[in-house]
């Protein structure tokens, strides 16, 4: 029974690979990548010969069954184009294919634009969320932006250059007093930081190239941690003192974080 190792390769600069994974490239006889012609140019860069696989969004559910038939006989490495599989790709099918069917799963790891940006940050980053890529459409990004709202923690989101000056004006409407700090083709030659608001932001990315990894700040105002219990006996409690919604709603939010309109909408549903 072969094992399936998930690779972390480098997000830019060829050098960043350890030692094991050069070891394991090299030793299993197959790899299953997102682009064999980017795997390519790692493999050539330290004369690995082992054969490639084309494994991607396009053709994963096809290409499982061909891999765990392999997986019988041999181990197999997985690799996106940059980073760690399972991010922003299908390698987690291929992993719980693999789990499910009793084979071993290794995660081998490495470099991470995630990680590589939080230790750069110029303000906490003690709790996050990786959000990965916001949608495209207009509409349902200043949906999923406002989902982190009142949440306590840094937000770390992927973003091309076509879609960034749409993400940061939503963030410089939506967050105004929230800073992003933003790096641009990590590791690579090209690299650069920015850190401002995302006003800023826009103006300084004013044709965006290359890759991008932003990071949103914490609201300035650590959130109160009430949940839905709480809050809804504090609205029976103020009720019977005689305050009106209004008055309950704008106490809601100074003590839970809230938005207006949520808290308003929660305080009708509570004294229905």
């Amino acid at each position: 029974m072969g094992t399936l190792y998930i690779m972390g390769t480098p997000i830019g600069n060829l050098k960043d690979i350890t030692f094991r994974a050069i070891e394991i490239l090299s030793q299993v006889s197959l790899i299953a990548s997102e682009d064999t012609r980017v795997t390519q140019k790692l493999l050539s860069r330290y004369d690995i010969k082992t054969k490639k696989v084309s494994f991607n969004k396009d053709n994963y559910s096809k290409k499982i069954p061909e891999i765990l038939k392999h997986l019988q006989n041999g181990d197999i490495a997985l690799t996106t184009d940059a980073g760690t599989p399972g991010i922003s790709d299908p390698g987690y099918e291929l992993a719980r294919a693999a789990e499910g069917s009793g084979f071993s799963v290794v995660g081998i790891p490495g470099p991470s634009a995630v990680t590589n940006i939080l230790s750069m940050c110029p303000f906490p980053t003690e709790s996050f969320l990786f959000a990965g890529f916001p949608p495209r459409k207009r509409s349902e990004l200043a949906k999923f932006l406002k989902e982190y709202a009142g949440l306590n923690a840094a937000i770390v989101m992927f973003e091309s250059p076509k879609r960034l000056r749409n993400l940061l004006d939503q963030l410089a409407t939506l967050y105004p007093e929230r800073t992003v700090f933003i790096g641009r083709e990590m590791t690579k030659v090209h690299e650069e930081t920015f850190h401002g608001s995302s006003a800023d932001a826009l103006t300084y990315f004013s044709d965006p190239k290359g890759e991008f990894t932003l990071v949103l700040s914490k609201p300035s105002i650590e959130m109160k941690h009430l949940d839905r219990t709480d809050i809804y006996a504090l609205v029976q409690q103020l009720s019977k003192e005689g305050l009106g919604i209004r008055e309950i709603s704008r106490e809601i939010v100074s003590l839970s974080g809230l938005k207006n309109t949520e808290a308003y909408k929660l305080v009708l549903d509570t004294l229905k």
